[in-house]
């Protein structure tokens, strides 16, 4: 087990009345350790995470911590002497640290339905973050009778869901409609954002950035399609599209004939990623059908806009003309105009940067998710909010 340095608080610094929230995040490291940032200002925290998703994530030691919490990580890969094994490890990091509330991701997998079920009996209120109320299509969250099963047995342990955004609850709603405890919307904050004190570098003219894992629901034959029309219409452009994934292999042929298309098919570092965004004019997002996107996210946490499908959570976070352009989904014209207009016109190109700042600093910043959280903690732990 590995404990990051920027923490625990030593004992004589918690105050007995200050609320105790344990953070359980598989998955979503980044997420989890910049939620939990937030959450310390208010409340005394313990964040456990999978070693393997840890390494992957932003460097966690350049996220600005103001104040201190404690970071476990453990080994909870299946492989490598890590999996079932981990899971009394992982509830002994729970339970010993005496939280008042535990907060999980929804994730399908054996992991996380197990360690919810051994931590059910105690009678602590559980918090799960719901990211696919419904599976996507083509791919991505997958589900099988298996997977429905552990979101079944996941979702009825909770006293509070949050989603993210009020789009998501109504599909949470849709999922599950025998849920008896409170939903609750709750943003996907910032990722990628420049170390402290780091500047945001201009872009490279005329760069697209189409980022993450390649899934068919993501639209990357769209988004082909959509820069084969600014190819023919002699709009300079460079069409960068960096991940991995099946649509990758099955679309690779026609991107490599493509001479303003870049592909960069392999595992990029946390480091790269940051680049990548930070190299963009603007981050295309043509999802078939969406929630909400860490892409997204990691666009606005770089001040870069972006034009994204009118689908899913997206419109929650994406105002038209405000901070990016909406598009219909699937629709490779209005995709190519709407980016088009962003590369050709340095006024737009400006406002919608300044918009996904703003943006970045209030709807999606941490703090302001954090402190939304609050009031559902109390009231689960039986607290008055001070």
């Amino acid at each position: 087990m590995d404990t990051l340095t920027n923490s625990p608080a030593p004992p004589s610094l918690r105050s007995s009345r200050r609320l105790r929230v344990a953070i359980y995040a598989p998955h979503f490291a980044e997420y989890s350790y910049r939620l939990a940032a937030g959450l310390a200002r208010h409340c005394d925290v313990r964040l456990v995470l999978n070693r393997k998703d840890a390494n992957q994530q932003w460097k966690l030691a350049d996220i600005a911590v103001t104040a201190p919490f404690e970071t476990r990580i453990r080994n909870m890969s299946l492989r490598r002497g890590g999996g079932l094994l981990g899971i009394p490890a992982s509830f002994l990091d729970i339970i010993s640290f005496r939280p008042d509330v535990i907060h999980c991701h929804e994730v399908p997998e054996i992991y996380t339905s197990q360690l919810i079920q051994l931590l059910r009996p105690l009678g602590i209120p559980l918090v799960l973050t719901v990211h696919d109320a419904i599976p996507h299509s083509e791919g991505g969250s997958g589900t099988s009778p298996r997977e429905d099963a552990w979101r079944g047995r996941m979702r009825a342990a909770a006293s509070v869901v949050t989603t993210h955004g009020e789009s998501c609850i109504a599909d949470f709603r849709r999922a599950s409609p025998d849920f008896k405890g409170e939903t609750i919307p709750s943003m996907h904050g910032v990722l990628m954002v420049p170390p402290a004190g780091g500047a945001i570098t201009e872009p490279d003219p005329g760069r697209i950035l189409f980022f993450g894992r390649m899934w068919a629901y993501k639209g990357l034959d769209v988004f082909i399609d959509a820069i084969d029309m600014l190819a023919q219409r002699g709009v300079a452009h460079e069409a960068i599209v960096a991940g991995r994934g099946p649509e990758m292999t099955r679309l690779g042929a026609r991107m490599q004939a493509m001479p303003t298309v870049k592909t960069i098919n392999a595992y990029i570092s946390p480091a790269d990623t940051g680049r990548l965004f930070q190299s963009a004019s603007v981050v295309a997002l043509p999802y078939k059908d969406a929630t909400q996107s860490g892409v997204l996210a990691s666009a606005y946490g770089n001040s870069r806009p972006v034009v994204a499908s009118a689908t899913g959570g997206i419109p929650d976070v994406v105002t038209d003309g405000v901070n990016g352009l909406l598009v219909p989904p699937g629709d490779a014209t209005a995709l190519a105009d709407a980016l088009e207009r962003v590369l050709t016109s340095k006024p737009l190109a400006a406002t919608l940067t300044e918009g996904a700042r703003q943006t970045a600093a209030g709807l999606l910043n941490w703090d302001r998710i954090a402190e939304g959280l609050l009031g559902s903690y109390h009231r689960l732990a039986g607290r008055t909010v001070s």
